[in-house]
């Protein structure tokens, strides 16, 4: 399958077929896709959270059972698979030296000497964003586009979900306690038959009112 049926085939799913599930194995390579997402300096500012059990599920749908969160209740429920994606709350030097000694460990840096130097290194390049935690949310959402991609192309259907009280999933599982915040949810698996979005055709503005090609 090449890129463009990838992307031509995929849409935000609305309706699931709650009696088909991912096989294992394209979940391990979905969770491998997540773990090498790239970010800014390698920060990697996020946890992710992945069920696929109806338990898992019904706590994560806890977050969209009232007001126009109900809309997303049943993706969650009849879904094979769902992901939180959670940001980081803050970056410290601990946290970096964390990242950096594992570059080390894997052969990125030539001395151990080299790991302070670049932690301060980065910690200025922080200290250049006067919104820190929208810098992080925006590493979260190079690996949800990631993901979205990723899914595609193994066939699986997904959908973005930014509707969810995100004050109930961070204490259904204690996010702020661990310096993390919720910030989307993504539903997984496999359309269902009766889903009338998978036959509309897509539409996007023009690539002339999209790009600037120089």
């Amino acid at each position: 399958m090449n890129l463009q049926q990838i992307i031509h085939q995929r849409y935000s799913t609305k309706k699931y077929n709650p009696n088909k599930k991912i096989p294992e194995e394209q979940i391990e390579q979905l969770v491998e896709l997540l773990q090498y997402t790239p970010t800014s300096i390698n920060s990697q500012p996020y946890h992710f959270i992945l069920t696929g059990t109806p338990e898992g599920k019904k706590r994560i749908a806890s977050s969209m059972t009232s007001g126009l969160f109900t809309f997303n209740y049943d993706k969650i429920i009849n879904s094979s698979h769902s992901i939180v994606i959670c940001s980081k709350t803050n970056i410290d030097r601990n946290y970096l030296t964390k990242t950096i000694e594992k570059a080390y460990h894997d052969g990125r840096l030539d001395s151990y000497e080299k790991i302070e130097q670049q932690v301060n290194q980065y910690m200025n390049f922080i200290d250049l964003h006067e919104d820190a935690q929208g810098w992080m949310n925006k590493q979260c959402y190079i690996a949800l586009g990631n993901l979205l991609l990723g899914a595609s192309a193994l066939g699986i259907d997904a959908t973005p979900i930014e509707g969810f009280d995100c004050k109930i999933l961070d204490k259904e599982f204690n996010l702020t306690e661990q310096g993390y915040m919720s910030l989307v949810v993504i539903a997984l698996g496999y359309r269902a038959d009766d889903d009338i979005f998978a036959t509309l055709p897509k539409s996007r503005l023009t690539k002339e009112d999209l790009f600037t090609i120089l």
